[in-house]
């Protein structure tokens, strides 16, 4: 009678405690992006390639992007692709090249690297097909959910932290022909946006 009352004591102690979830605080790691900021390098420039997008709080949880892009010339392979990322100080102010990616073949990179969200940015902007080059055109999006961004072939790890992504598509001779700046943050799985 005393074991089974010891038995029923430890399952029910076992069951009021709380279960802890390990999850460290370490500097890098998986992380979810949180879309903070979306707005073009400088709007009085008439570049070749023009975005007109904003973010756009649909409800509490959802956050779509909406707008436009207005490509002047076809975005093919000719065109060079380049990526800065500025990092948040730890006293203010951004640092710039925390990370860059410069490359050649730039419609062809930005697919790459867009993964699966390319396709879905393709098709919510009706854009007649997912290859490249991309035609020359004006293409509108009534709304894609930024969750769907988070399918991308961007590294999986990287530095938790507040980041500044500017996006430049420059011609041969070096000449930017758009430009395109995100503010994103980059948080742990398990944190909640702020």
């Amino acid at each position: 009678m005393i074991i089974i009352k010891v038995f029923v004591l430890h399952g029910f102690f076992s069951l009021i405690q709380p279960h802890t979830h390990f999850m460290p605080n370490l500097p890098m790691g998986e992380y979810r992006t949180v879309f903070d900021k979306l707005y073009p390098c400088d709007s009085t420039r008439n570049y070749s390639f023009q975005f007109n997008n904003y973010f756009n709080k649909k409800t509490a949880i959802i956050t779509e992007l909406k707008g436009n892009v207005t490509i002047l010339i076809p975005f093919d392979d000719t065109l060079t692709l380049d990526i800065n990322f500025s990092s948040w100080g730890s006293t203010g102010g951004w640092i710039p090249n925390s990370n860059t990616y410069i490359t050649k073949k730039g419609c062809s990179a930005l697919k790459n690297l867009g993964g699966n969200a390319w396709l879905t940015v393709t098709k919510d902007f009706n854009i007649p097909n997912a290859s490249c080059p991309v035609p020359v055109g004006t293409y509108i999006t009534s709304g894609i959910d930024l969750k769907k961004f988070e399918d991308h072939n961007f590294p999986k790890v990287y530095f938790y932290g507040k980041y500044k992504l500017v996006f430049k598509v420059k011609n041969i001779e070096g000449k930017v022909l758009g430009c395109e700046i995100v503010e994103v943050n980059l948080i742990r799985p398990w944190e909640k946006p702020f």
